[in-house]
C-alpha cells in the first residue's frame, strides 16, 4: 500500500433517502480520510443522498444505466469495470441486492483486490430470481459479507456459496451528535403538529409499502383510540400503499386521529416528539429510525423480526410484539399509555443502550478496521 490510503468504492442503485442510503452516505463521509479514501457510484440515478455527500468532499459518480436485467445491461457490467480500474480500488463494497450483483461481476473483471457485498435484511427484498443469482453466482466470489445485525448474519449463513467465516457483524450506527439539538425542540415541534401537552403522539417512521405493517399499525391504532379520546397516530413517510391506507383510516372511523405526513426531512424533530415509537413490520434488517427513536429516549414498541430483537430487549429496552397481530400491538401501546412512568424508564433505558453500543463513531471504527485488513492480505 505504499502508506497511501486505502482505496473504497461503493456501488449501490440509487441515492434517494432510504434507510441503507442514509446508512451509506454517513459512513462514506465519515471514514477517517488519512487511512481511507472513498468514492460512490450510483448505478441508476442520484438523489438527495448524493448531493450532501458531494457537499462532505466525497466523489459520487451516477451512471445512469437504463436496464439493469437485459442483454444491454451486460455493457453497464463493462462501463463499472472501466471505471473500477482507473480508479484503482483496493475495496469494492456493494450494497443491496442489484449493486451486489453487478458490483461483484464488475470488480472480478476489473481486478479489484477485495469485494464486499452487505446484507440488511433477512432476504425478503430479494426475488427468487435475484436470490439464486446472488447466492450461486456472487456469493462464491465474494471476499466479506457484512451484516448488520446478529439475526441478519445468521440468515446470510444459511444462504449457498457463503462460508461464514466470511461473514462479519457490523451493526448500524446512530450520530448521536446530530439527534440531540431535536429533543430541545419537541414542546415546538408538538405545538405545530396541534398537540395539547397531554396528548399521546404514538407514530412510525417508513416507507408506506406491505412489507413495513402500516395496515397493522392502523388497526392497532383503531383499538387504542377507542380507549384514549385524546390519542394521536403519526404516519411519517410516503409511497404507494398511502391511498389505501388513508382509505382504511376512515373505513376504521380514526381518520381525525391519523396524520400522514408524507415524506421529510425532519425526522429527528418527529421522533423526539412522539411519546411512543412503534415499528410494525411484518419483516425488518436494522431499522434505522428504531434506532434513532431509541437513542432520543423514546420507549418503542416493535415486532419480534428480523434484526429487532437485537436491538429491543422485551420488557428492558422496549416491547416487543408478533408481527402481524393488531391486537397485541394495541396491547402494548395501551400498557406505555397507561404507564407513564414505565414508558419514560425503558426509553431511558433504550437511550443509555444505543449510546453504549450504537454510536456511529463506533460503527466507523469497525468498518475502517475491516477495509484496511483486508488491504493488509
Amino acid at each position: 500500500m505504499s502508506g497511501r490510503p486505502v482505496r473504497v468504492t461503493y456501488v449501490i442503485d440509487k441515492l434517494h433517502r432510504a434507510g441503507a442510503q442514509v446508512h451509506l452516505g454517513q459512513l462514506a463521509a465519515g471514514l477517517d480520510r488519512r487511512r481511507i479514501q472513498a468514492e460512490v457510484i450510483c448505478l441508476l440515478q442520484g438523489g438527495p443522498i448524493a448531493e450532501e455527500l458531494r457537499a462532505r468532499g466525497v466523489p459520487v459518480e451516477i451512471l445512469g444505466l437504463d436496464l439493469l436485467y437485459a442483454p444491454r445491461g451486460l455493457a453497464g457490467v463493462a462501463r463499472l469495470a472501466r471505471h473500477l480500474r482507473r480508479s484503482g480500488a483496493d475495496v469494492l463494497h456493494t450494497y443491496l441486492v442489484s449493486a451486489n450483483v453487478y458490483g461483484t461481476l464488475a470488480g472480478r473483471l476489473a481486478g479489484v483486490p477485495s469485494v464486499v457485498t452487505s446484507r440488511r435484511d433477512t432476504g425478503f427484498s430479494r426475488n427468487w430470481r435475484l436470490r439464486l443469482l446472488e447466492e450461486w453466482v456472487i456469493n462464491p466470489r465474494v471476499d466479506r459479507v457484512v451484516a448488520v445485525s446478529p439475526a441478519i448474519a445468521d440468515s446470510a449463513r444459511r444462504e449457498h456459496g457463503l462460508r461464514a467465516d466470511r461473514i462479519v457483524t457490523i451493526e448500524n450506527g446512530v450520530d448521536l451528535a446530530a439527534l440531540e439539538p431535536a429533543l430541545q425542540l419537541r414542546d415546538d415541534t408538538r405545538r405545530e403538529w396541534g398537540l395539547a401537552p397531554e396528548d399521546p403522539a404514538v407514530g412510525t417512521i417508513g416507507h408506506l409499502s406491505p412489507i413495513k405493517g402500516h395496515a397493522d399499525f392502523l388497526h392497532a391504532a383503531a383499538l387504542v383510540a377507542a380507549a384514549d379520546r385524546r390519542a394521536r397516530f403519526f404516519l411519517v413517510g410516503d409511497g404507494a400503499l398511502r391511498p389505501s391506507l388513508e382509505a382504511l383510516a376512515r373505513t376504521l372511523g380514526i381518520a381525525d386521529r391519523v396524520v400522514f405526513t408524507g415524506a421529510r426531512e425532519d425526522v429527528p424533530r418527529m421522533l423526539a416528539m412522539l411519546d411512543v415509537f412503534v415499528l410494525p413490520s411484518l419483516a425488518e434488517g436494522m431499522s434505522n429510525a428504531l434506532l434513532e427513536a431509541m437513542a432520543l429516549g423514546r420507549p418503542a414498541v416493535a415486532t419480534a423480526v428480523g434484526g429487532n430483537p437485537d436491538v429491543v430487549r422485551d420488557g428492558a429496552t422496549g416491547l416487543l410484539v408478533p408481527p402481524g397481530q393488531p391486537p397485541a400491538l394495541a396491547a402494548a401501546l395501551a400498557e406505555l399509555l397507561s404507564e407513564p412512568t414505565r414508558a419514560i424508564g425503558l426509553g431511558a433505558a433504550a437511550r443509555c443502550w444505543v449510546r453504549q453500543e450504537l454510536s456511529l463513531e463506533r460503527m466507523l471504527r469497525r468498518y475502517e478496521a475491516l477495509y484496511l485488513g483486508l488491504a493488509m492480505r
